[in-house]
């Protein structure tokens, strides 16, 4: 059965990956806001993220995950920007997943921040295959550093196992991440 869902899992992300290649950067969605600046925080940096931060609540990647969980319609998203983190929160009908991108500013800060949620998210074990530094959790987190960008795809809001054919939240998530990262790689 694991090797049946590898397999299915193999064959569907380079289909996938074809349509982010070569993508532009997706625009902020429609229901994005920058939420106000909480009294006594710091002043955002920029007013906005970075297009390729934005790209994971973009049209691309929004139609990649209806496609792969066989969705009849994009599921809705909710975008939020708080420099430096921009989330997006899939609002999917077995529940919520959320990616988010800690944009550092410069690959050390970025370095510093991915060390960092590696300690917080122990147990963590090396996710083979997306790139150089990237991590997963036993519960369905994976996290990837790209550049001076820290990716989280966080499926902890799914059930274990779910879907006719059997999907794991943590083969989902690792699924998301290579989904975005192609993304990513096909904008650069």
């Amino acid at each position: 059965m694991r090797t049946r869902a590898w397999r299915a899992c193999a064959l569907a992300v380079p289909l996938l990956l074809a349509g982010c290649a070569g993508a532009e950067a997706a625009p902020q969605p429609a229901g994005a806001t920058a939420p106000a600046p909480v009294a006594g925080s710091a002043p955002s940096v920029t007013a906005a993220p970075s297009a390729t931060a934005a790209m994971v609540c973009g049209e691309d990647v929004v139609g990649d995950v209806g496609r792969v969980l066989s969705l009849t319609a994009p599921p809705p998203t909710e975008a939020t920007w708080v420099a430096p983190l921009y989330t997006c929160t899939y609002q999917l009908p077995m529940g919520p997943l959320v990616l988010s991108v800690q944009d550092s500013g410069s690959t050390d800060a970025a370095a510093r921040y991915f060390a960092a949620r590696q300690t917080e998210d122990a147990p963590a074990t090396p996710a083979i295959g997306l790139g150089a530094r990237a991590f997963t959790t036993p519960t369905g987190t994976v996290v990837v550093l790209k550049d001076a960008m820290t990716l989280t795809v966080d499926a902890t809001g799914l059930p274990a196992v779910f879907g006719d054919n059997g999907q794991r939240r943590s083969d989902f998530a690792y699924e998301v991440a290579s989904v975005v990262l192609g993304c990513w790689t096909g904008h650069e």
